[in-house]
């Protein structure tokens, strides 16, 4: 019952959007209908500016690290950190107060696996801030962040099946940009000769 109460509560707390609050406070604009109508910190910053965004961002990171500090505060059991964690991300992408109209993932999930690996999640969002200077894009440093921290992970030595576990926390990040990646597809297709 634990359990199931903590993965719960690390759903409905991650399900609470800083990006709708922070942009309804503001300007009282609804974040759902501006742009890409995503519940995230890019959205915010191309809303409100980048401060917003920046300051969005941050708060969905704490919002990842938080459910997984608290089950671990718990005496919960590694897996079911783990849980917690991919239910915070889960409860972003898929909010139940916002008609699961949410974010796309990479803030809490970068805060869940930073309670993990925290100085590998420090490095992978250097390299992510590298790649967005270089390509110019986003995707490219959300989608490397995680496998990166966790290939920094086993090159300074840490082994186990544990420290796979958080790579699962990737998983709906990882479904919440199939959409988004099929249509960039689509269009990349229509505009061929």
């Amino acid at each position: 019952m634990q359990s199931l109460l903590l993965v719960a509560g690390s759903y409905l707390f991650g399900a609470i959007s800083p990006a709708y609050v922070i942009c309804r406070a503001l300007s009282g604009i609804d974040l759902r209908t501006i742009d890409s109508g995503n519940l995230g910190a890019r959205n915010a910053g191309r809303a409100l500016g980048v401060p917003v965004g920046i300051t969005v961002l941050a708060l969905d990171m704490v919002k990842g690290l938080l459910p997984v500090l608290f089950a671990r505060a718990s005496g919960a059991p590694f897996n079911l950190q783990i849980a917690c964690g991919a239910a915070t991300v889960v409860g972003h992408n898929w909010p139940i107060y916002y008609r699961l109209k949410g974010g796309r993932g990479a803030g809490p999930m970068t805060g869940a696996i930073a309670a993990f690996l925290p100085f590998e999640i420090g490095a992978a969002l250097a390299l992510a801030l590298v790649l967005l200077r270089v390509t110019g894009s986003y995707y490219f440093g959300g989608i490397a962040a995680a496998p990166f921290a966790i290939a920094l992970a086993y090159g300074t030595g840490k082994r186990g099946v544990d420290l796979w576990s958080p790579f699962v926390i990737v998983v709906p990040l990882v479904l919440r940009h199939i959409p988004d990646a099929i249509a960039h597809l689509r269009e990349r297709k229509t505009r061929l000769p």
